[in-house]
């Protein structure tokens, strides 16, 4: 039983309360409150848990839109977030797809298109909350962990790791992935895992600001530090007091950067730009990289007992093609997020697109596959994708002699269940006989590819129905009409 979600209305306009609260017809109770300016949201977040955030991007006096949502979504990242686009304004959906939110609203307010997201967005938040009932559900029974997707059983090793790391509130956390694997994202979820989730989780990407301006972006300056420091300006580490500071690519930060950060590991302090006493601090810090810090240690360019003190837990994330196994559930999940915004029909993949997606190589890993089915959402008007309808690279993709989609051992995936189950089919009739049971073989053939599903699932139900396209229930009242639990149970 799930409790009855707030959807707390951010808008100039009490009309807008009006006109989402009484026009809509939606499939589950919740409230709605009404806040009208920047202070009335920031007491109402404060202290009131809040499932649901419709925003207006006109709203606020003292932030810009898209700087609102960051701020929410770092000081309240349990809560979801609906942003109204202004009229005359759609270069904000690519900011919005950018920023996670693939959910939105438009003036004048429309009901459907309003009850259909806030449905979607309510449907998300109750696999999220079911996914965390336990650590078992969340990597064992489920394939999503805090946005992240994998079935492989790497993924789910990295899930448990994350959860007993964000137990530990204080230990630095050096993530180390390639390009793509999504190092954000484990930092991301070791903070909404942790105590200080309701707190600012602060990124700050080390290779994207020049040397020159990162010691100020990081630990902030006082008035009068250098020309055009007109007044004293916090930097990242204070803004994330009390939460985390993530540092992505901490490989490029410069030495004397870097004997300023030991100091905040180290004595939990920092001086700004142009001080002289040292201000306290207390965030917990989590570093990435793509590169050998090993060897950069070695060459002398970056220190080694900063290299120890952010090493404290290694976490790795195993690059996309040694985990072939999780392509298949993330090409399912970023079709549902990207064909559902353009409200189209789903599309599948023939098997030797699938194959070749299987085996290529993914220099650009989980991002680059993201970005092919985001755009084949857009130029593909098919329902099936062949091998030639995708991009050029895929075309000749070295593959076994008999390509078989790889997946977990020793159970197949849904694609491979297909197959196995249109070979039954066939393998069950003896047409020399004259006479053909149908109903027995379209029960046997039923049983069949429920008893796959439910290995490959590993006995989870809800993740089974949807492989089989059917709703739970019926999958339920399937199982108990046939009897045959104890074909996948221990």
């Amino acid at each position: 039983m799930h409790a009855q979600p707030t959807i707390l209305i951010a808008d100039r306009e009490p009309d807008t309360l009006f006109s989402i609260s009484d026009n809509l017809t939606l499939e589950f109770e919740c409230s709605f409150q009404h806040v009208s300016n920047d202070s009335e949201l920031e007491s109402t977040l404060k202290n009131k848990t809040v499932q649901i955030l419709i925003l207006d991007l006109n709203f606020s006096d003292k932030h810009e839109g898209l700087s609102l949502i960051d701020s929410v979504k770092s000081s309240h990242p349990e809560t979801a977030i609906l942003p109204i686009i202004p009229a005359g304004r759609p270069h904000l959906i690519k900011k919005m797809l950018e920023k996670d939110l693939f959910f939105y609203i438009h003036k004048p307010i429309d009901p459907l298109e309003t009850a259909i997201a806030l449905k979607r967005i309510h449907e998300t938040l109750i696999n999220q909350a079911d996914d965390t009932d336990s650590p078992e559900k969340k990597t064992k029974a489920t394939s999503t962990f805090h946005g992240m997707i994998g079935t492989s059983n790497t993924m789910r090793q990295l899930f448990e790791l994350i959860t007993k790391v964000a137990e530990d509130d204080f230990s630095t956390v050096l993530i180390r992935g390639d390009s793509g694997t999504g190092k954000e994202m484990v930092a991301k979820a070791i903070h909404a895992s942790s105590k200080r989730r309701k707190k600012n989780f602060v990124p700050v990407n080390c290779a994207a600001i020049p040397d020159d301006l990162l010691e100020s972006e990081l630990f902030g300056y006082t008035k009068g530090a250098f020309t055009g420091a007109t007044s004293n300006k916090p930097g990242r580490i204070q803004y994330a007091d009390q939460g985390t500071l993530f540092l992505d690519e901490i490989g490029d930060m410069k030495s004397s950067l870097q004997a300023k950060l030991l100091r905040v590991l180290q004595e939990k302090e920092f001086e700004p730009v142009g001080a002289f006493k040292p201000i306290p601090v207390d965030t917990r810090i989590l570093a990435a990289t793509h590169c050998d810090l090993e060897q950069l240690v070695s060459e002398g360019t970056f220190r080694e007992d900063l290299y120890y003190r952010l090493s404290v837990i290694p976490l790795n994330i195993p690059p996309l093609k040694e985990r072939p196994e999780d392509i298949i559930p993330l090409i399912n999940s970023f079709i549902d997020t990207y064909i559902l915004k353009r409200g189209r029909d789903k599309f599948t993949f023939s098997s030797p697109a699938l194959s070749a997606l299987i085996y290529y190589e993914w220099r650009g890993n989980v991002r680059e596959l993201e970005n092919l089915i985001q755009h084949m959402s857009i130029l593909f008007s098919g329902k099936t994708v062949q091998l030639h309808d995708l991009p050029e690279k895929f075309h000749n993709v070295e593959m076994p002699e008999n390509p078989t989609i790889p997946v977990g051992q020793p159970d197949p995936d849904i694609a491979q269940i297909e197959t196995e189950a249109a070979d039954f089919s066939g393998a069950n009739v003896n047409w020399e006989e004259g006479q053909v049971d149908f109903k027995e073989l379209i029960n046997d053939f039923e049983t069949e590819l429920i008893v796959k599903a439910m290995k490959f699932t590993e006995g989870n139900k809800k993740e089974a129905a949807r492989l089989l396209k059917l709703k739970r229930t019926t999958l339920l009242e399937k199982i108990k009409k046939k009897n045959i639990s104890s074909l996948w149970e221990d």
